[in-house]
């Protein structure tokens, strides 16, 4: 899969757009507001898979701090797939890049799924604005981002100081949760590749990938300060953890997580991970949840890995 930037007037951009309201006047029963048209002023972001444009997205400017998600949409043969999580990543990533400091967003209520996507991701309600104020339907959301409050995913090594101290965090809270710390540390790969999530330049949260053999890899050390939770950092690492498996050429992701762990099941499988039978170390370990993930990106998108 490729996420690039298409102009305003791209016929497969307008093609999903219209789709996008097809469905979303389907959805309920006719709402007046409903635009068919692209907005020219909107930079557009499309996906691609097997040469077809599957989803899309666009950024628009309110002002010279504040931009619009706008025009989110997956085409449905392709959700459950983790495409709309990533389609909101390149586009904050987009909005980083232009300088904007304000994300905001609508959704109607008969959108749960993408209600659910926004809050996970780290979006926060806010009083309906612009365009929206008329629309008692309309949800509304907003994330912000200053210059010492910057996420950024990059990769470090496993002895970095920063990875190093969240690893160790990490198996701190595994033994908190379970008591017998060494059921559930299991060991990691030398060959192991880290990255590191930072706000501010300080170490938030990290998570690394592991091969298991020449198709697979395994996600490892998943971890997020607590302080820093609720605010999408969890799901932009798995993304760039993700875009690091598509760049080596793997085609499946598996992870294991705990059964006392219910933030981070509901993290794998809102991501699209889905349950497999207990694989490798973890076969007999009770309390093991094991999932799988088809890679479906060939090369990194939306994620800093610099």
């Amino acid at each position: 899969m490729l996420i690039e930037q298409r102009p305003s007037g791209d016929s497969e951009v307008s093609a999903l757009v219209v789709d996008q309201q097809v469905e979303l006047r389907t959805r309920d029963g006719g709402r007046e507001g409903h635009v068919y048209a692209v907005d020219p002023a909107a930079r557009y972001l499309v996906a691609v898979v097997g040469g077809e444009a599957v989803a899309c997205g666009a950024l628009l400017a309110l002002d010279l701090d504040a931009a619009e998600v706008t025009r989110l949409y997956v085409r449905p043969a392709y959700r459950n797939r983790g495409l709309g999580r990533r389609m909101l990543a390149a586009i904050e990533d987009l909005a980083a890049s232009r300088g904007h400091r304000v994300l905001r967003l609508e959704a109607g209520v008969t959108a749960p799924e993408a209600i659910a996507l926004f809050l996970g991701a780290g979006y926060r309600p806010i009083p309906r604005f612009g365009r929206y104020v008329r629309y008692e339907a309309s949800r509304c959301f907003e994330k912000r981002f200053d210059d010492t409050g910057e996420v950024r995913v990059l990769r470090k090594a496993a002895t970095d100081p920063a990875v190093a101290e969240l690893v160790t965090l990490s198996a701190d809270e595994a033994a908190s949760r379970y008591g017998d710390t060494e059921a559930r540390r299991f060991p990691i790969d030398p060959r192991a590749k880290f990255v590191l999530a930072t706000i501010g330049g300080i170490g938030a949260g990290c998570g690394a990938i592991q091969p298991i053999d020449d198709q697979t890899v395994e996600v490892k050390r998943m971890y997020v300060r607590p302080v820093y939770r609720g605010n999408g950092i969890a799901r932009r690492t798995l993304a760039a953890l993700e875009d690091l498996a598509a760049a080596s050429h793997y085609l499946f992701i598996r992870l294991e997580t705990g059964a006392r762990q219910p933030e981070s099941i509901r993290l794998y499988e809102s991501a699209g991970y889905r349950p497999i039978p207990p694989y490798g170390p973890y076969v007999h370990s009770p309390l093991s949840l094991c999932y799988e993930k088809l890679v479906i990106a060939p090369e990194p998108i939306a994620s800093e890995l610099g």
